[in-house]
């Protein structure tokens, strides 16, 4: 993890100490709970402080906005993953007399975050073109529509996100 240099280190605090409040009452109406905000408010600040390079915002609230949105995103996505892996579980023990070994299910729990973590090194467009087509099963043309490119482009772009999670899971296997 790259740090912070000392004035960015130093903005940064500037950054939390003028907004967090205002940060953890705006996560509090989306989410509606005081935990979960104060939470998401404090990993909004981590990334900030765990990225490396930082450059003090014109707009401080609306940039923590969208780093937390970012974040909120980031998490429901890997609820959703989560939840695609439990439903696949139920199925499979619906048909098999013998439950999965425990060191299966972590291995298959650790692949999903090795995935998780390549998702959120991607571009936003391939991260978000990964997730319409393969959690939310869009089109390649509804694909392309929606991000106002051509279908190449969008293939191109799930090559990508295919090749960048193949490398995630290869690094086990190795």
């Amino acid at each position: 993890m790259d740090r912070p240099s000392t004035s960015a280190a130093d903005d940064i605090a500037q950054l939390y100490a003028g907004h967090h409040h205002w940060l953890v009452a705006w996560l509090r109406r989306r989410l509606h709970c005081p935990h979960q905000a104060s939470d998401f408010a404090h990993d909004t600040f981590y990334r900030l402080l765990s990225a490396g390079r930082y450059e003090t915002p014109r707009e401080p609230r609306a940039f923590l906005a969208t780093v937390a949105r970012r974040i909120l995103i980031d998490n429901g996505r890997r609820l959703r993953l989560e939840q695609a892996y439990r439903e696949a579980l139920e199925q499979s023990l619906e048909h098999t007399e013998q439950a999965f070994a425990p060191e299966h299910i972590l291995e298959a729990i650790e692949l999903l975050e090795r995935i998780d973590r390549a998702l959120v090194r991607m571009k936003p467009r391939v991260r978000e073109s990964f997730i319409l087509r393969h959690l939310e099963g869009l089109s390649q043309e509804d694909i392309a529509r929606h991000h106002g490119v051509t279908v190449r482009t969008v293939q191109a772009d799930l090559v990508e996100a295919m090749l960048a999670c193949d490398a995630a899971m290869q690094v086990h296997d190795a």
